[in-house]
């Protein structure tokens, strides 16, 4: 497995080490067991990560899930992508505060203008917790500037004008 770089200045909500109140979620480009490249991330839900008493907010999963899918697209696609909706978020459990669990995502095509991502999460033993489906599309610099995003010049280096 490799370590995927992420900026020490990113303050990405998901992902961003520089976000005190994010997940800071890590990364890693491996192979899966069909030979499939994917990107992994592992997490432990904390106490103050909770829906239910016990268990990760849902809504934080799906955040888990939907980080893992656009890391798989920029990092398996070429290309800085970003979310074109919608897509299919399935939950069978959520997983449990204090338990490491796995988010795993891959390329299930590709599109004239970008790729599909499934993302699944499950414990450690196998028991799935979850999928999100989705697509993303080439994002570009014009796009950013319509939006009046601030976006770090590494991402804006590798996106179409």
């Amino acid at each position: 497995m490799t370590e995927l770089e992420n900026p020490a200045e990113s303050t990405c909500f998901g992902c961003g080490p520089a976000n005190s109140r994010g997940l800071r979620l890590r990364m890693q480009l491996a192979v899966g067991a069909d030979g499939a490249e994917e990107v992994r991330c592992r997490f432990v839900p904390r106490d103050d990560e909770i829906g239910w008493t016990g268990l990760l907010h849902g809504g934080l999963h799906y955040l888990i899930l939907q980080e893992a899918s656009y890391w798989a697209a920029w990092t398996l696609g070429g290309r800085v992508m970003r979310f074109e909706g919608p897509a299919t978020y399935s939950q069978v459990r959520l997983p449990r505060v204090g338990k490491e669990y796995v988010a795993r995502a891959r390329l299930t095509g590709r599109t004239e203008r970008g790729v599909r991502v499934h993302a699944a999460s499950e414990s450690l033993e196998g028991a799935p917790c979850g999928a999100l489906d989705s697509t993303w599309v080439r994002a570009s610099r014009a796009e950013v500037a319509r939006a009046r995003l601030d976006l770090p010049s590494y991402l804006l280096e590798e996106m179409d004008p």
